[in-house]
């Protein structure tokens, strides 16, 4: 089989889309299956099928997407992120024509732009099919609120931004003969907010490849490491993380926060730290290109995500044998089970984030016992050879 993974976004980049599509890819093509991945460079100049790179560039065609959005969407011109937006989606689509569809199997989109731009082009014959790895009307809300923290819900659900993002959401879901989720919860939301017919939506959790070998390293009686991995953006709950480590440092002082990853919110966040004197106690360690060194030195991880589906770093974490305390948003609940692997707590709480971290601070053998059970849980639910298996089988539905 030929196939076609195709994101809006770039890859490679760090997180964990590039991590779930790289190692399918590499599942695949050890099956005997041959597979392009065609995504937008890390540096944003355009898009290509990599290791087949024909120097396309936004640039290039800068001046044809401009001619198209002022004949069919000039009110874009007047919103700067949608601006920027459409102009990526056209960039996709321009240069994915340059390319061709044909000679593929199937096309696996792993965003809704891809899918809703791939099922407006002209003489798709392959079958199209979307992962949806998150609630792109979700996330812009987030990013929405953050942006004008003056809007009411109404005022963000009304503007034109919200609309944009929401067409784009229906009309990649309603352009893909199926759709993949990998959270319970998020077929919930795709039926519940799009009116999509169950039998189209299947679920099946992502799994990666286990890098991780033996036990975390064992140290000694200086302070524990608290992680957070994960970029550093409104959606990711890191200022309700940081909130509940100022309520910890009034209970305990022998812990130190790593925070992994980067985002728009960095110089934010560091600002906030030292507002609140724990620049002593949180070290911002930047993006990484691998995270199993960090995983070996962490006693556990947390995710106080405002909505998350299936986060690659919780993942990685229980695979190095860590418990990990998430919130109880979107598809994060039914990552962890409560009190087996770690813990749940409501989302944007720091007051139970805190005591929830006190805890596996205080009582080594429980922090122990649920570091191994995270690793059984990983072994049982993230498998790479489950996931490649189960997406095979949505191909050949498709």
């Amino acid at each position: 089989m030929r196939i076609l993974l195709v994101s809006y976004y770039p890859l490679p980049y760090a997180g964990g889309l590039w991590a779930v599509v790289a190692n399918l890819r590499k599942k695949l093509n050890e099956m005997g299956h041959t597979v392009d991945i065609f995504g937008q460079r890390p540096d944003l100049s355009g898009y290509r099928i990599i290791d087949r790179d024909r120097g396309i560039t936004l640039e290039q065609q800068r001046p044809a997407i401009h001619k198209r959005i002022l004949a069919t969407y000039p009110e874009c011109t007047s919103h700067p992120l949608v601006l920027q937006a459409e102009t990526y989606r056209l960039n996709f689509e321009l240069t994915l024509q340059e390319y061709g569809l044909g000679g593929y199997d199937i096309i696996h989109a792993q965003d809704v732009t891809a899918a809703r731009t791939i099922g407006e082009m002209i003489n798709v014959i392959p079958p199209l099919v979307t992962s949806a790895h998150g609630c792109l009307t979700k996330e812009i809300y987030y990013v929405l609120k953050s942006l004008h923290p003056n809007w009411t819900d109404q005022t963000v659900y009304n503007s034109f931004e919200y609309y944009y993002y929401k067409y784009n959401e229906r009309h990649g879901y309603t352009s893909s003969r199926l759709i993949h989720t990998q959270s319970i919860w998020m077929k919930g939301e795709i039926l519940k907010n799009f009116s999509i017919h169950p039998q189209k939506v299947i679920s099946f959790p992502l799994g990666i490849e286990n890098t991780q070998h033996g036990k975390p390293i064992q140290k000694g009686a200086h302070e524990k490491v608290i992680l957070f991995s994960g970029r550093l953006i409104h959606l990711k709950g890191v200022t309700v993380l940081i909130e509940a480590l100022k309520l910890l440092k009034k209970e305990r002082k022998d812990w130190v926060c790593w925070i992994a990853g980067g985002g728009d919110m960095e110089a934010a966040l560091k600002k906030m730290t030292a507002a609140y004197g724990l620049q002593n106690s949180v070290k911002f360690l930047g993006v990484q290109t691998s995270m199993e060194p960090i995983l070996a030195m962490a006693d556990f991880l947390v995710l106080p995500s405002l909505q998350d589906t299936q986060p690659l770093s919780v993942v990685e974490a229980q695979f190095a044998g860590l418990p990990v305390i998430v919130s109880n948003a979107a598809g994060l609940p039914e990552m962890v089970r409560q009190g087996y692997n770690g813990f749940i707590v409501p989302a944007g709480n720091s007051r139970a984030l805190s005591l929830k971290m006190k805890e596996l601070l205080e009582r080594d053998p429980l922090r122990v016992v649920m570091g191994q059970q995270s690793q059984v849980w990983a072994k049982e639910h993230w498998s790479l050879d489950g996931m490649a298996a189960k997406t095979l089988e949505f191909y050949s539905r498709a």
